[in-house]
């Protein structure tokens, strides 16, 4: 099984690997979506590769008994059409959000990249696209990587069981550790 845990910059997902790491159990593996390396000029495209490149890991590691979860920017819509999905033996989505105000807090005081409106309006979509299949679907199917297969589920609406697979965790005034204790809660009700 691969579990995703996503979100825009600022909601928590690097911050917790540490912590995730000694919670969790030896037969989940986690990594940061990032380790793949991340060029300069990154984009969709980039992104939608290096989701495929973690769907094979965990096809590589699914073989072993193992399941791996990977912390980073990963859309659900992307990990649902990436090539190589239907041969994972199973997916969760977990999206780490918290509040505006905290989100340009954090980046701010990271002093890198992303406090700025695209990243309130990034966030944002991803809120909606967690619900709602069919919420500007063109934000990540135009200029995509060739290989996506959106037909799986572009035509799924907000009731589709198969769309509501999408925890949400708002990190806004947790803890780092409350944080990842949440996640492993949620990783552990998955595996039941």
């Amino acid at each position: 099984m691969i579990f995703f845990v996503t979100g825009s910059s600022g909601s928590g997902k690097t911050t917790c690997i540490k912590e995730l790491k000694k919670l969790l159990p030896g037969n989940i593996k986690v990594f940061d979506f990032d380790d793949v390396g991340v060029p300069e000029n990154a984009d969709k495209v980039w992104r939608q590769k290096a989701t495929e490149y973690w769907i094979k890991k965990a096809i590589e590691y699914q073989s072993k008994n193992i399941d791996i979860c990977v912390c980073g920017t990963s859309v659900l819509g992307e990990i649902l059409a990436s090539p190589s999905m239907p041969q994972v033996n199973g997916i969760a989505v977990c999206l780490l959000d918290c509040s505006d105000w905290a989100r340009i807090e954090r980046l701010n005081k990271r002093g890198t990249y992303g406090a700025n409106q695209d990243m309130l309006n990034w966030a944002a979509w991803l809120r909606m696209h967690s619900v709602d299949p069919q919420w500007h679907q063109n934000v990540i199917k135009e200029s995509c990587w060739e290989k996506m297969q959106w037909d799986r589920w572009d035509t799924w609406q907000k009731d589709n069981l198969k769309w509501n697979i999408t925890h949400v965790i708002d990190s806004t005034t947790l803890s780092v550790e409350e944080v990842a204790k949440r996640i492993v809660d949620w990783i552990t009700s998955e595996v039941k």
